[in-house]
């Protein structure tokens, strides 16, 4: 951890070149933005499960994610982390090893004068991207590189410390009837949590819901009729209407931001 927050001074605020001489992204930082310009906005950065980002069109959960926060003001950038991982090969746990990966991506997006650090941040992980998630939620990196709140879908917490130090709001959505990340594990991380009361760790918990509940099709066939076994409409639901008032408490949207 401490070599990551050595690093990330130099990354987060080395000066931008000129716009002409900025690099073009790696592939592995898929932009899905509210409109093509460089506008200063609320951001999210999205840490996706396993089973990779998939193809990113409607039906697709990140993809749809992503519809449903730029719909709020807010620019998205969705990691393929396996990919990065490969290209920048980072030290520690899963979670340190992402929360690397986000840093990068936000100093690569700096320089094209986008994800401003004057603007709230968001960080969103799914199952193993969740780690990343709770290990910027809970490290000098998170707050450090302008995340204000985070944002977990049924987390893996094997490699998060106990006691873990919140620093900034977290909402947790998670299926009760999930055996590939108990909901227990996930409750238990939060009572042994270092207590803040500026920062709340809301668990919302959706009876009967298994893991990937909100997986309606496969990731690289979004538009396919099938329609996954473990995927539950009104838990899925419900946690996009947690997510929308959890911004809205937190004042994430496109009005939190008006720079210009």
């Amino acid at each position: 951890m401490r070599r990551l927050s050595m690093l990330l001074p130099a990354l987060l605020f080395a000066a931008p070149a000129a716009a002409q001489m900025t690099m073009p992204l790696p592939a592995d930082i898929l932009l899905q933005t509210v409109d093509s310009d460089t506008k200063p906005r609320p951001w999210a950065i999205f840490f996706p499960r396993a089973a990779g980002v998939g193809s990113r069109v409607p039906g697709n959960q990140y993809a749809d994610l992503a519809i449903f926060l730029n719909r709020r003001g807010i620019d998205v950038a969705i990691i393929d982390d396996d990919f990065a991982l490969d290209r920048l090969n980072p030290a520690g746990s899963a979670g340190e090893k992402r929360a690397a990966i986000a840093v990068d991506a936000l100093a690569r997006l700096r320089a094209q004068g986008r994800f401003d650090m004057r603007c709230p941040g968001l960080v969103v992980g799914w199952s193993r991207g969740g780690e990343g998630a709770l290990t910027l939620a809970s490290s000098a990196s998170g707050p450090d590189s302008g995340i204000r709140a985070a944002i977990v879908y049924y987390p893996s917490v094997g490699g998060q410390p106990s006691p873990w130090p919140q620093r900034m709001p977290v909402l947790a959505l998670q299926g009760s009837a999930d055996s590939t990340a108990p909901a227990k594990k996930l409750e238990a991380l939060a009572a042994k949590r270092v207590r803040n009361d500026e920062y709340p760790f809301v668990i919302k918990l959706y009876p009967g819901a298994k893991h990937r509940f909100d997986v309606a099709h496969p990731v690289d066939d979004p538009a396919s009729p099938k329609i996954e076994r473990d995927f539950d409409a009104k838990a899925h639901a419900d946690a996009l209407a947690a997510i929308d008032a959890f911004l809205s408490e937190r004042a994430i949207s496109g009005e939190s931001c008006a720079l210009d």
